[in-house]
């Protein structure tokens, strides 16, 4: 009976461990996007990581991906500056994911993101922010679709 049991069961915990690997897929995605992009600066690794209709709600502004890449272009550039190459600048994300689900190829993932700037070793200023995202699965892997961040604001009592 016990073995019975552990058949009619398998099925099921298969298709559990493949649905928790897509989700683990979406995790990787925002985390790889962001340290690749805003951490390392590697903005020609851009195309990776958004589909081409990319839309971004960013602190009530609204940026395609066109806005997007130029950005991350401006970020690049003033980080690599010949007035800040005599200091070391260093983004650190870390992830808090709250939820994220799966349909068919459409994906979507619920997270806080933080982000300690440092220079020269020393933390300089953090950012966290409420964000979500849509992920579609495209013939090169999992890519963002659209991407809602806002600020959080520390409270004050």
């Amino acid at each position: 009976m016990k073995n019975l049991l552990l058949l009619l069961l398998f099925p099921f915990s298969v298709l559990l461990s493949a649905q928790t690997s897509e989700e683990k897929a979406l995790e990787n995605l925002i985390e790889t996007f962001f340290n690749s992009i805003f951490s390392d600066l590697k903005t020609e690794r851009i195309p990776e990581f958004l589909t081409e209709d990319f839309v971004l709600f960013e602190d009530g502004e609204n940026w395609n991906y066109e806005k997007t890449v130029q950005v991350a272009h401006q970020l690049k550039e003033q980080f690599t500056s010949e007035e800040n190459k005599k200091n070391t600048f260093q983004r650190i994300n870390s992830f808090q994911f709250i939820h994220s689900e799966i349909d068919g190829n459409t994906g979507w993932i619920y997270y806080e993101n933080f982000a300690d700037f440092t220079m020269d070793g020393a933390s300089i200023s953090k950012m966290h922010w409420l964000e979500s995202a849509v992920c579609v699965k495209t013939a090169d892997g999992w890519k963002i679709r659209f991407l809602h961040s806002s600020p959080v604001k520390k409270k004050t009592n």
